[in-house]
Protein backbone atom coordinates (compact mmCIF):
# COMPACT_ATOMS: atom_id res chain seq x y z
CA UNK A 1 0.00 0.00 0.00
CA UNK A 2 1.16 3.33 -0.67
CA UNK A 3 1.63 5.08 2.77
CA UNK A 4 2.88 8.88 3.49
CA UNK A 5 0.63 10.03 0.93
CA UNK A 6 -2.95 10.57 2.13
CA UNK A 7 -4.27 12.97 4.29
CA UNK A 8 -6.04 12.02 7.20
CA UNK A 9 -10.45 11.65 7.49
CA UNK A 10 -11.77 14.60 9.00
CA UNK A 11 -14.92 13.10 10.52
CA UNK A 12 -16.96 15.58 9.06
CA UNK A 13 -16.22 14.09 5.44
CA UNK A 14 -17.39 10.55 6.68
CA UNK A 15 -20.37 12.02 8.75
CA UNK A 16 -21.75 13.80 5.59
CA UNK A 17 -20.99 11.48 2.67
CA UNK A 18 -22.22 8.18 4.47
CA UNK A 19 -25.71 10.22 4.25
CA UNK A 20 -26.11 10.90 0.57
CA UNK A 21 -29.48 12.47 -0.75
CA UNK A 22 -30.76 11.83 -4.06
CA UNK A 23 -30.45 15.77 -4.57
CA UNK A 24 -26.84 15.98 -3.73
CA UNK A 25 -26.38 12.97 -7.10
CA UNK A 26 -24.96 14.36 -10.03
CA UNK A 27 -28.05 14.12 -12.67
CA UNK A 28 -27.01 12.80 -16.13
CA UNK A 29 -28.70 14.61 -19.52
CA UNK A 30 -32.71 14.68 -19.86
CA UNK A 31 -32.27 13.12 -22.87
CA UNK A 32 -29.79 10.33 -22.50
CA UNK A 33 -32.37 9.88 -18.67
CA UNK A 34 -35.54 9.42 -21.01
CA UNK A 35 -34.04 6.72 -23.62
CA UNK A 36 -32.41 4.84 -20.79
CA UNK A 37 -35.87 4.82 -19.20
CA UNK A 38 -37.89 4.26 -22.44
CA UNK A 39 -35.65 1.37 -23.39
CA UNK A 40 -36.29 -0.59 -19.52
CA UNK A 41 -40.44 -0.21 -20.43
CA UNK A 42 -41.79 -3.41 -22.90
CA UNK A 43 -44.62 -1.13 -24.25
CA UNK A 44 -42.27 1.04 -26.16
CA UNK A 45 -41.85 0.09 -29.66
CA UNK A 46 -38.53 0.32 -31.50
CA UNK A 47 -40.28 3.29 -33.73
CA UNK A 48 -41.13 5.19 -30.24
CA UNK A 49 -37.52 5.00 -29.68
CA UNK A 50 -36.42 6.37 -32.22
CA UNK A 51 -38.82 9.47 -32.25
CA UNK A 52 -38.29 9.68 -28.56
CA UNK A 53 -34.24 9.97 -29.33
CA UNK A 54 -34.34 12.25 -32.91
CA UNK A 55 -36.09 15.12 -30.64
CA UNK A 56 -32.55 15.66 -29.05
CA UNK A 57 -30.18 16.10 -32.36
CA UNK A 58 -26.99 16.40 -30.65
CA UNK A 59 -27.60 12.87 -28.72
CA UNK A 60 -28.58 10.95 -31.80
CA UNK A 61 -25.87 11.94 -33.42
CA UNK A 62 -23.18 10.83 -30.80
CA UNK A 63 -25.59 7.68 -30.38
CA UNK A 64 -24.97 6.97 -34.02
CA UNK A 65 -21.44 7.97 -34.13
CA UNK A 66 -20.72 5.73 -31.33
CA UNK A 67 -22.71 2.44 -33.28
CA UNK A 68 -20.74 2.88 -36.27
CA UNK A 69 -17.52 2.89 -34.21
CA UNK A 70 -14.84 0.35 -35.34
CA UNK A 71 -15.35 -0.63 -31.89
CA UNK A 72 -18.99 -2.13 -32.30
CA UNK A 73 -17.86 -3.38 -35.71
CA UNK A 74 -21.20 -3.50 -37.66
CA UNK A 75 -20.89 -4.68 -40.97
CA UNK A 76 -22.44 -1.62 -42.96
CA UNK A 77 -22.64 2.08 -41.71
CA UNK A 78 -25.68 2.95 -39.82
CA UNK A 79 -27.11 6.74 -41.27
CA UNK A 80 -30.82 6.88 -38.88
CA UNK A 81 -31.90 6.24 -35.24
CA UNK A 82 -34.28 4.29 -36.29
CA UNK A 83 -31.81 2.20 -38.71
CA UNK A 84 -29.88 1.74 -35.56
CA UNK A 85 -32.43 0.52 -32.57
CA UNK A 86 -33.31 -2.30 -35.54
CA UNK A 87 -30.04 -3.23 -35.48
CA UNK A 88 -28.65 -2.92 -32.02
CA UNK A 89 -31.83 -3.68 -30.40
CA UNK A 90 -33.49 -1.33 -27.55
CA UNK A 91 -30.82 -3.15 -24.78
CA UNK A 92 -28.12 -2.19 -26.49
CA UNK A 93 -29.40 1.36 -27.33
CA UNK A 94 -29.95 1.63 -23.58
CA UNK A 95 -26.31 0.59 -22.14
CA UNK A 96 -24.78 3.12 -25.11
CA UNK A 97 -27.13 5.99 -23.74
CA UNK A 98 -25.89 4.90 -20.07
CA UNK A 99 -22.42 5.11 -21.34
CA UNK A 100 -22.94 8.80 -23.20
CA UNK A 101 -24.76 9.83 -19.95
CA UNK A 102 -21.71 8.48 -17.36
CA UNK A 103 -19.77 10.34 -19.84
CA UNK A 104 -20.97 13.64 -19.58
CA UNK A 105 -22.48 13.96 -16.24
CA UNK A 106 -19.05 15.25 -15.08
CA UNK A 107 -16.64 17.33 -16.45
CA UNK A 108 -13.08 18.00 -14.78
CA UNK A 109 -14.17 21.39 -13.37
CA UNK A 110 -16.90 19.96 -11.07
CA UNK A 111 -13.94 18.14 -9.78
CA UNK A 112 -11.64 20.18 -8.17
CA UNK A 113 -8.94 19.46 -10.57
CA UNK A 114 -9.09 15.99 -10.55
CA UNK A 115 -7.18 14.14 -13.48
CA UNK A 116 -9.85 12.63 -15.12
CA UNK A 117 -7.37 11.24 -18.25
CA UNK A 118 -6.91 8.43 -15.38
CA UNK A 119 -9.95 8.09 -14.32
CA UNK A 120 -11.51 6.78 -17.38
CA UNK A 121 -8.23 5.24 -18.61
CA UNK A 122 -9.23 2.99 -15.60
CA UNK A 123 -12.79 2.99 -16.47
CA UNK A 124 -12.15 1.63 -19.94
CA UNK A 125 -9.72 -1.04 -18.88
CA UNK A 126 -12.50 -2.31 -16.87
CA UNK A 127 -15.26 -1.59 -19.37
CA UNK A 128 -13.04 -3.96 -22.27
CA UNK A 129 -12.05 -5.93 -19.70
CA UNK A 130 -15.38 -7.21 -18.76
CA UNK A 131 -16.58 -7.62 -22.09
CA UNK A 132 -14.14 -9.27 -23.28
CA UNK A 133 -14.62 -11.95 -20.11
CA UNK A 134 -18.84 -11.68 -20.60
CA UNK A 135 -17.80 -13.28 -24.03
CA UNK A 136 -15.80 -16.04 -22.21
CA UNK A 137 -18.70 -16.17 -20.06
CA UNK A 138 -21.42 -16.17 -22.73
CA UNK A 139 -22.98 -13.13 -21.55
CA UNK A 140 -24.67 -10.14 -23.34
CA UNK A 141 -21.44 -7.84 -23.55
CA UNK A 142 -22.80 -4.75 -24.25
CA UNK A 143 -24.17 -5.00 -20.24
CA UNK A 144 -20.47 -5.94 -19.63
CA UNK A 145 -19.29 -3.61 -20.91
CA UNK A 146 -21.57 -0.83 -19.66
CA UNK A 147 -21.36 -2.50 -16.36
CA UNK A 148 -17.35 -2.02 -16.21
CA UNK A 149 -17.49 1.49 -17.23
CA UNK A 150 -19.74 1.91 -14.16
CA UNK A 151 -18.07 0.09 -11.50
CA UNK A 152 -15.85 2.46 -10.19
CA UNK A 153 -18.41 5.22 -11.26
CA UNK A 154 -18.91 6.08 -6.98
CA UNK A 155 -15.65 6.92 -6.61
CA UNK A 156 -15.89 9.85 -9.12
CA UNK A 157 -19.22 11.45 -7.76
CA UNK A 158 -17.45 11.04 -4.40
CA UNK A 159 -14.56 13.77 -5.72
CA UNK A 160 -17.85 15.55 -7.13
CA UNK A 161 -19.18 15.85 -3.54
CA UNK A 162 -16.28 16.55 -1.58
CA UNK A 163 -13.27 18.29 -4.81
CA UNK A 164 -10.89 19.19 -2.19
CA UNK A 165 -9.98 15.26 -1.80
CA UNK A 166 -8.72 14.92 -5.76
CA UNK A 167 -5.20 15.17 -4.61
CA UNK A 168 -5.36 11.76 -3.00
CA UNK A 169 -6.54 10.75 -6.41
CA UNK A 170 -2.88 9.86 -7.64
CA UNK A 171 -1.97 7.41 -4.31
CA UNK A 172 -5.62 5.58 -4.32
CA UNK A 173 -5.62 4.56 -7.85
CA UNK A 174 -2.19 3.12 -7.48
CA UNK A 175 -3.54 0.86 -4.89
CA UNK A 176 -4.53 -2.79 -5.41
CA UNK A 177 -8.68 -2.93 -5.50
CA UNK A 178 -8.54 -4.50 -2.45
CA UNK A 179 -6.42 -1.75 -0.37
CA UNK A 180 -7.70 0.87 -2.13
CA UNK A 181 -11.48 0.17 -1.17
CA UNK A 182 -10.24 -0.21 2.32
CA UNK A 183 -8.68 3.49 1.89
CA UNK A 184 -11.50 5.06 0.59
CA UNK A 185 -13.67 4.01 3.67
CA UNK A 186 -10.78 5.79 5.59
CA UNK A 187 -11.11 8.57 3.45
CA UNK A 188 -14.48 9.05 2.94
CA UNK A 189 -16.46 7.32 4.91
CA UNK A 190 -18.32 5.16 2.21
CA UNK A 191 -16.95 3.31 -0.45
CA UNK A 192 -17.92 3.54 -4.44
CA UNK A 193 -20.22 0.60 -4.19
CA UNK A 194 -22.56 2.03 -1.93
CA UNK A 195 -22.59 5.29 -4.02
CA UNK A 196 -23.23 4.06 -7.22
CA UNK A 197 -25.94 1.83 -5.64
CA UNK A 198 -27.64 4.91 -4.87
CA UNK A 199 -27.01 6.68 -7.99
CA UNK A 200 -28.66 3.85 -9.77
CA UNK A 201 -31.60 4.37 -7.57
CA UNK A 202 -31.49 7.91 -8.43
CA UNK A 203 -30.79 7.35 -12.29
CA UNK A 204 -33.72 4.17 -11.83
CA UNK A 205 -31.18 1.91 -13.58
CA UNK A 206 -32.72 -2.04 -14.07
CA UNK A 207 -32.35 -4.03 -11.06
CA UNK A 208 -30.32 -6.36 -12.45
CA UNK A 209 -27.27 -4.10 -13.03
CA UNK A 210 -27.78 -2.26 -9.95
CA UNK A 211 -26.85 -5.70 -8.13
CA UNK A 212 -23.77 -6.09 -9.61
CA UNK A 213 -22.69 -2.44 -9.56
CA UNK A 214 -23.61 -2.76 -5.70
CA UNK A 215 -22.06 -6.38 -4.71
CA UNK A 216 -19.05 -6.21 -7.12
CA UNK A 217 -16.43 -6.39 -3.90
CA UNK A 218 -18.68 -8.85 -1.61
CA UNK A 219 -19.91 -11.52 -4.78
CA UNK A 220 -19.01 -14.38 -2.21
CA UNK A 221 -22.90 -13.35 -0.73
CA UNK A 222 -24.50 -12.97 -4.62
CA UNK A 223 -26.86 -15.82 -5.83
CA UNK A 224 -25.97 -18.07 -8.13
CA UNK A 225 -27.53 -16.63 -11.78
CA UNK A 226 -26.26 -13.82 -14.82
CA UNK A 227 -26.18 -11.07 -12.30
CA UNK A 228 -23.61 -13.64 -10.06
CA UNK A 229 -21.78 -13.89 -13.43
CA UNK A 230 -21.73 -10.40 -13.93
CA UNK A 231 -20.65 -9.76 -10.46
CA UNK A 232 -17.46 -12.10 -10.76
CA UNK A 233 -16.80 -10.39 -13.72
CA UNK A 234 -16.69 -7.01 -12.23
CA UNK A 235 -14.47 -7.95 -10.16
CA UNK A 236 -11.92 -9.88 -11.93
CA UNK A 237 -12.13 -7.02 -14.43
CA UNK A 238 -10.96 -4.20 -11.10
CA UNK A 239 -8.33 -6.63 -10.78
CA UNK A 240 -7.20 -6.56 -14.66
CA UNK A 241 -7.23 -2.82 -14.59
CA UNK A 242 -4.80 -2.70 -11.84
CA UNK A 243 -2.41 -4.69 -13.64
CA UNK A 244 -1.60 -1.05 -15.81
CA UNK A 245 -2.30 1.28 -12.89
CA UNK A 246 -1.23 -0.54 -9.25
CA UNK A 247 2.44 0.06 -7.78
CA UNK A 248 3.23 -3.54 -6.98
CA UNK A 249 2.38 -4.94 -10.56
CA UNK A 250 3.96 -7.91 -9.79
CA UNK A 251 1.88 -8.86 -7.10
CA UNK A 252 -1.50 -7.85 -8.74
CA UNK A 253 -0.13 -9.95 -11.69
CA UNK A 254 0.11 -13.11 -9.48
CA UNK A 255 -3.73 -12.63 -8.71
CA UNK A 256 -4.60 -12.12 -11.58
CA UNK A 257 -3.24 -15.06 -12.94
CA UNK A 258 -4.56 -16.56 -10.56
CA UNK A 259 -8.33 -15.55 -10.41
CA UNK A 260 -8.45 -16.29 -14.58
CA UNK A 261 -6.85 -19.75 -13.87
CA UNK A 262 -9.54 -20.59 -11.38
CA UNK A 263 -12.26 -18.85 -12.56
CA UNK A 264 -12.01 -19.21 -16.40
CA UNK A 265 -9.12 -22.33 -16.90
CA UNK A 266 -6.99 -19.77 -18.74
CA UNK A 267 -3.42 -20.91 -18.09
CA UNK A 268 -0.75 -18.45 -17.56
CA UNK A 269 0.17 -17.99 -21.36
CA UNK A 270 -3.76 -17.60 -22.31
CA UNK A 271 -3.72 -14.89 -19.75
CA UNK A 272 -1.03 -12.72 -20.45
CA UNK A 273 -2.05 -12.74 -24.47
CA UNK A 274 -5.82 -11.66 -22.92
CA UNK A 275 -3.84 -8.90 -20.80
CA UNK A 276 -1.77 -8.15 -23.62
CA UNK A 277 -5.20 -6.82 -26.09
CA UNK A 278 -6.37 -4.11 -22.98
CA UNK A 279 -4.66 -1.64 -24.09
CA UNK A 280 -5.63 -1.54 -27.79
CA UNK A 281 -8.91 -2.28 -26.97
CA UNK A 282 -8.89 0.87 -24.49
CA UNK A 283 -7.81 2.95 -27.24
CA UNK A 284 -10.60 1.68 -29.72
CA UNK A 285 -13.05 2.27 -27.08
CA UNK A 286 -11.96 5.81 -26.13
CA UNK A 287 -12.65 6.57 -29.39
CA UNK A 288 -15.62 5.44 -29.94
CA UNK A 289 -16.80 7.08 -26.73
CA UNK A 290 -15.58 10.66 -27.41
CA UNK A 291 -12.40 10.11 -24.83
CA UNK A 292 -9.35 11.51 -24.84
CA UNK A 293 -6.64 9.66 -22.89
CA UNK A 294 -2.87 8.71 -23.17
CA UNK A 295 -0.77 7.05 -25.20
CA UNK A 296 -1.01 3.26 -23.40
CA UNK A 297 1.51 0.83 -22.21
CA UNK A 298 1.97 -1.94 -24.21
CA UNK A 299 1.60 -5.18 -21.57
CA UNK A 300 5.03 -6.48 -22.67
CA UNK A 301 6.49 -3.33 -20.99
CA UNK A 302 4.20 -4.05 -17.85
CA UNK A 303 5.30 -7.39 -17.77
CA UNK A 304 9.03 -6.56 -18.09
CA UNK A 305 8.62 -3.93 -15.51
CA UNK A 306 7.42 -6.68 -13.23
CA UNK A 307 10.19 -8.95 -13.80
CA UNK A 308 12.51 -6.04 -12.95
CA UNK A 309 10.91 -5.70 -9.62
CA UNK A 310 10.84 -9.28 -9.28
CA UNK A 311 14.22 -9.85 -9.75
CA UNK A 312 14.90 -6.81 -7.72
CA UNK A 313 13.02 -8.05 -4.93
CA UNK A 314 15.10 -11.65 -4.85
CA UNK A 315 18.17 -9.97 -5.13
CA UNK A 316 17.11 -7.95 -2.25
CA UNK A 317 15.85 -10.92 -0.51
CA UNK A 318 18.50 -12.90 -1.12
CA UNK A 319 21.23 -10.05 0.20
CA UNK A 320 19.44 -10.05 3.17
CA UNK A 321 19.71 -13.38 3.14
CA UNK A 322 23.60 -13.39 3.07
CA UNK A 323 23.49 -10.65 5.67
CA UNK A 324 21.15 -12.28 7.97
CA UNK A 325 23.34 -15.66 7.27
CA UNK A 326 26.43 -13.56 8.29
CA UNK A 327 24.98 -12.10 11.54
CA UNK A 328 23.82 -15.82 12.10
CA UNK A 329 27.59 -16.93 11.63
CA UNK A 330 28.90 -13.83 13.57
CA UNK A 331 26.68 -14.49 16.77
CA UNK A 332 27.19 -17.73 17.07
CA UNK A 333 31.31 -17.23 16.60
CA UNK A 334 31.04 -14.71 19.31
CA UNK A 335 28.48 -16.79 21.49
CA UNK A 336 30.63 -19.73 21.00
CA UNK A 337 33.84 -17.18 22.93
CA UNK A 338 31.49 -15.82 24.82
CA UNK A 339 30.47 -19.43 26.43
CA UNK A 340 33.89 -20.62 26.77
CA UNK A 341 34.96 -17.17 28.37
CA UNK A 342 31.66 -17.91 30.59
CA UNK A 343 32.73 -21.91 30.85
CA UNK A 344 36.15 -20.56 32.07
CA UNK A 345 34.82 -18.06 34.74
CA UNK A 346 31.96 -20.86 36.20
CA UNK A 347 35.25 -23.06 36.54
CA UNK A 348 36.93 -19.95 38.63
CA UNK A 349 33.85 -19.37 40.32
CA UNK A 350 34.03 -23.61 41.41
CA UNK A 351 37.65 -23.41 42.18
CA UNK A 352 36.86 -21.03 45.05
CA UNK A 353 34.60 -22.82 46.88
CA UNK A 354 36.42 -25.68 49.56
CA UNK A 355 37.33 -28.98 48.83
CA UNK A 356 34.97 -31.81 49.53
CA UNK A 357 36.13 -33.21 52.83
CA UNK A 358 35.83 -36.65 54.30
CA UNK A 359 31.89 -37.40 55.58
CA UNK A 360 33.68 -37.32 59.25
CA UNK A 361 33.76 -33.29 58.55
CA UNK A 362 31.43 -31.66 60.07
CA UNK A 363 30.67 -28.59 57.46
CA UNK A 364 29.14 -29.69 54.11
CA UNK A 365 27.91 -27.41 51.26
CA UNK A 366 26.50 -27.40 48.42
CA UNK A 367 25.75 -24.57 45.52
CA UNK A 368 24.06 -24.92 42.43
CA UNK A 369 23.66 -22.17 39.84
CA UNK A 370 20.65 -21.10 38.18
CA UNK A 371 22.01 -19.37 35.38
CA UNK A 372 26.36 -19.91 33.93
CA UNK A 373 27.99 -18.11 37.09
CA UNK A 374 26.06 -17.77 40.36
CA UNK A 375 25.97 -14.68 42.98
CA UNK A 376 26.10 -17.30 45.72
CA UNK A 377 28.97 -18.56 47.31
CA UNK A 378 30.03 -20.63 50.67
CA UNK A 379 33.24 -21.16 52.24
CA UNK A 380 35.04 -22.84 55.02
CA UNK A 381 38.47 -23.85 56.35
CA UNK A 382 40.29 -24.98 58.85
CA UNK A 383 42.39 -22.24 61.46
CA UNK A 384 45.34 -23.14 63.14
CA UNK A 385 44.01 -23.94 66.22
CA UNK A 386 41.54 -26.27 64.93
CA UNK A 387 38.53 -24.17 64.69
CA UNK A 388 36.66 -23.96 61.12
CA UNK A 389 35.77 -20.39 59.33
CA UNK A 390 32.83 -20.68 57.63
CA UNK A 391 30.33 -18.32 55.61
CA UNK A 392 27.47 -18.74 52.78
CA UNK A 393 26.73 -15.16 51.26
CA UNK A 394 24.27 -13.96 48.47
CA UNK A 395 25.49 -10.96 46.19
CA UNK A 396 22.62 -8.81 45.02
CA UNK A 397 21.62 -8.78 41.00
CA UNK A 398 22.87 -10.95 38.66
CA UNK A 399 24.83 -11.93 35.90
CA UNK A 400 28.81 -11.12 35.23
CA UNK A 401 28.71 -7.91 37.60
CA UNK A 402 27.34 -10.06 40.78
CA UNK A 403 29.49 -12.88 39.27
CA UNK A 404 32.76 -10.73 40.06
CA UNK A 405 32.08 -9.46 43.14
CA UNK A 406 31.19 -12.78 44.61
CA UNK A 407 34.59 -13.57 43.52
CA UNK A 408 35.86 -10.27 45.40
CA UNK A 409 34.06 -11.14 48.50
CA UNK A 410 34.87 -14.35 48.72
CA UNK A 411 39.23 -14.45 47.99
CA UNK A 412 38.67 -11.36 50.83
CA UNK A 413 36.98 -13.42 53.01
CA UNK A 414 39.27 -16.65 52.74
CA UNK A 415 42.66 -14.48 52.63
CA UNK A 416 41.91 -12.01 55.78
CA UNK A 417 40.32 -14.49 57.90
CA UNK A 418 43.51 -16.43 58.06
CA UNK A 419 44.34 -13.54 59.92
CA UNK A 420 41.66 -12.13 61.63
CA UNK A 421 39.77 -14.58 63.83
CA UNK A 422 37.02 -12.46 64.86
CA UNK A 423 34.20 -12.85 62.55
CA UNK A 424 32.80 -9.54 63.90
CA UNK A 425 36.17 -7.46 62.90
CA UNK A 426 36.70 -9.65 59.39
CA UNK A 427 32.96 -8.40 58.13
CA UNK A 428 33.23 -4.82 59.26
CA UNK A 429 36.41 -4.57 57.33
CA UNK A 430 34.71 -6.34 54.19
CA UNK A 431 31.96 -3.97 54.58
CA UNK A 432 34.23 -1.04 54.69
CA UNK A 433 35.85 -2.19 51.46
CA UNK A 434 32.44 -3.63 49.84
CA UNK A 435 30.99 0.50 50.35
CA UNK A 436 33.56 1.87 49.22
CA UNK A 437 34.29 0.20 45.78
CA UNK A 438 30.74 -1.23 44.79
CA UNK A 439 29.15 0.32 42.00
CA UNK A 440 25.45 0.35 40.77
CA UNK A 441 24.29 0.00 44.67
CA UNK A 442 25.63 -3.05 44.98
CA UNK A 443 25.29 -5.75 48.36
CA UNK A 444 25.87 -8.72 49.59
CA UNK A 445 24.44 -10.60 52.19
CA UNK A 446 26.20 -12.96 54.86
CA UNK A 447 25.84 -15.59 57.43
CA UNK A 448 29.80 -16.29 58.98
CA UNK A 449 30.91 -17.48 61.79
CA UNK A 450 33.66 -19.57 63.49
CA UNK A 451 32.57 -23.58 64.72
CA UNK A 452 34.58 -25.03 67.79
CA UNK A 453 34.69 -28.48 67.47
CA UNK A 454 36.43 -29.21 70.86
CA UNK A 455 33.25 -27.44 72.66
CA UNK A 456 30.41 -27.96 69.30
CA UNK A 457 29.41 -24.24 69.64
CA UNK A 458 29.16 -21.71 66.90
CA UNK A 459 30.03 -17.85 66.60
CA UNK A 460 27.82 -16.12 64.55
CA UNK A 461 26.82 -13.05 62.55
CA UNK A 462 23.71 -12.87 60.42
CA UNK A 463 24.82 -9.77 58.07
CA UNK A 464 21.40 -9.46 55.74
CA UNK A 465 20.75 -12.90 55.07
CA UNK A 466 17.79 -14.93 55.51
CA UNK A 467 17.31 -16.67 59.51
CA UNK A 468 19.82 -19.56 59.84
CA UNK A 469 17.88 -23.02 60.96
CA UNK A 470 19.30 -24.49 64.44
CA UNK A 471 17.34 -27.94 64.21
CA UNK A 472 18.04 -29.89 67.43
CA UNK A 473 17.12 -33.58 67.60
CA UNK A 474 14.03 -33.40 69.68
CA UNK A 475 12.49 -31.32 66.23
CA UNK A 476 12.74 -28.46 68.01
CA UNK A 477 13.59 -25.70 65.56
CA UNK A 478 15.40 -21.87 66.58
CA UNK A 479 16.01 -19.02 64.24
CA UNK A 480 18.69 -16.94 64.31
CA UNK A 481 17.72 -14.10 62.20
CA UNK A 482 19.96 -10.82 61.17
CA UNK A 483 21.31 -8.85 63.39
CA UNK A 484 23.02 -6.28 60.98
CA UNK A 485 23.01 -5.06 57.50
CA UNK A 486 24.17 -6.44 54.29
CA UNK A 487 27.61 -5.55 53.23
CA UNK A 488 28.12 -2.90 51.42
CA UNK A 489 24.94 -0.53 52.51
CA UNK A 490 26.17 0.83 56.12
CA UNK A 491 30.31 1.66 56.05
CA UNK A 492 30.11 2.06 59.82
CA UNK A 493 28.42 -0.69 61.11
CA UNK A 494 28.76 -3.43 64.40
CA UNK A 495 27.98 -6.99 63.39
CA UNK A 496 26.76 -8.82 66.90
CA UNK A 497 28.00 -11.90 67.16
CA UNK A 498 25.39 -14.83 68.67
CA UNK A 499 26.92 -18.02 70.48
CA UNK A 500 25.24 -20.91 70.04
CA UNK A 501 25.62 -24.76 70.91
CA UNK A 502 25.13 -27.30 68.27
CA UNK A 503 25.99 -30.61 69.99
CA UNK A 504 23.16 -32.97 68.43
CA UNK A 505 21.85 -30.26 66.09
CA UNK A 506 21.91 -29.53 62.26
CA UNK A 507 22.81 -25.81 61.47
CA UNK A 508 21.37 -24.67 58.15
CA UNK A 509 22.75 -21.46 56.16
CA UNK A 510 20.84 -21.22 53.08
CA UNK A 511 20.13 -18.28 50.03
CA UNK A 512 16.59 -17.64 49.21
CA UNK A 513 16.76 -19.89 46.18
CA UNK A 514 16.06 -22.22 48.54
CA UNK A 515 12.69 -21.20 49.97
CA UNK A 516 11.46 -18.95 46.55
CA UNK A 517 12.00 -22.13 44.44
CA UNK A 518 9.30 -24.29 42.93
CA UNK A 519 9.00 -27.40 43.80
CA UNK A 520 7.05 -30.69 41.83
CA UNK A 521 3.59 -29.19 43.12
CA UNK A 522 4.08 -25.98 40.94
CA UNK A 523 4.34 -23.88 44.60
CA UNK A 524 6.81 -22.21 46.23
CA UNK A 525 8.88 -24.30 48.84
CA UNK A 526 8.83 -21.48 51.60
CA UNK A 527 10.34 -21.72 55.23
CA UNK A 528 7.61 -24.16 56.45
CA UNK A 529 7.95 -26.38 53.19
CA UNK A 530 11.67 -26.09 53.97
CA UNK A 531 11.66 -26.95 57.36
CA UNK A 532 9.65 -29.54 56.84
CA UNK A 533 11.87 -31.25 54.17
CA UNK A 534 14.52 -31.13 56.52
CA UNK A 535 12.84 -32.94 59.14
CA UNK A 536 12.04 -35.89 56.84
CA UNK A 537 15.31 -35.92 55.29
CA UNK A 538 17.10 -36.28 58.28
CA UNK A 539 18.29 -39.66 58.59
CA UNK A 540 20.34 -39.60 55.40
CA UNK A 541 24.34 -38.55 55.39
CA UNK A 542 25.11 -34.77 55.26
CA UNK A 543 26.30 -34.58 51.43
CA UNK A 544 23.06 -37.04 50.44
CA UNK A 545 20.54 -34.67 52.36
CA UNK A 546 22.02 -31.80 50.53
CA UNK A 547 21.65 -33.42 47.25
CA UNK A 548 18.44 -34.24 47.92
CA UNK A 549 17.03 -31.29 48.54
CA UNK A 550 18.77 -29.85 45.63
CA UNK A 551 17.21 -32.68 43.85
CA UNK A 552 13.33 -31.13 44.77
CA UNK A 553 13.78 -28.27 42.46
CA UNK A 554 15.59 -30.32 39.72
CA UNK A 555 13.05 -32.29 39.08
CA UNK A 556 10.17 -29.81 38.54
CA UNK A 557 9.24 -28.44 34.98
CA UNK A 558 10.24 -24.91 35.70
CA UNK A 559 13.59 -23.58 35.88
CA UNK A 560 15.48 -22.38 38.37
CA UNK A 561 14.50 -18.88 39.42
CA UNK A 562 17.86 -18.38 41.68
CA UNK A 563 20.91 -19.26 42.69
CA UNK A 564 20.50 -22.42 45.57
CA UNK A 565 22.90 -22.64 47.89
CA UNK A 566 22.86 -24.43 51.36
CA UNK A 567 25.52 -24.44 54.39
CA UNK A 568 25.21 -27.95 56.92
CA UNK A 569 27.58 -27.57 60.00
CA UNK A 570 26.21 -31.35 62.11
CA UNK A 571 28.37 -32.91 64.82
CA UNK A 572 25.88 -35.66 64.11
CA UNK A 573 22.29 -36.82 62.83
CA UNK A 574 19.41 -35.38 65.14
CA UNK A 575 16.64 -38.05 66.69
CA UNK A 576 13.14 -39.18 65.06
CA UNK A 577 10.97 -36.16 66.07
CA UNK A 578 8.18 -34.15 64.54
CA UNK A 579 8.50 -30.41 63.81
CA UNK A 580 6.26 -28.19 63.99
Amino acid sequence: MVKGIFRKNTGVVAESIASIKPADLPAPPQAALQIMRACSREDFSNKELAELAATDPVLTAELLRVVNSPFFGLSREVQSINYAVNIIGQRALRNLALCIAVRDTLREQDLGGLDTTTYWEDSLRRAVSARQLGKQAGLDVDDCFTAGLLQDFGLLVMFYLYPELAADWPALRRLDPDNRFAREEELFGITHDKVVTALAKAWSLPAELMEALGTHHQCQGVPANDQADICHILHCADWLCAIFSADDKARVLAHCHRVMQEGFGFETAQADAFFAEIPQQVESAAVALGLHIKLQTDFDQILRDANLRLAEENRSYQELTWQLEKAVRERDKYAAALNAELELAREIQQSLLPRQQPASFPLSGINISAKQLSGDFYDYFLLPDGRIYFNLADVSGKGMNAALLMAKTSSLFRCLGKKIHNPAELLSLLNAEICETSIRGMFVTMTAGIYHPATETVELINAGNLPAVLLHADGNVQTIKAQAPPLGIVPDCEFPLVKLGVKDCSLYLYTDGVTEGHVASGEELGIKGFLKMLWELRQQPPAERLQSIVSRFQTTSMPLRDDITILLIESRHGRNTKVD
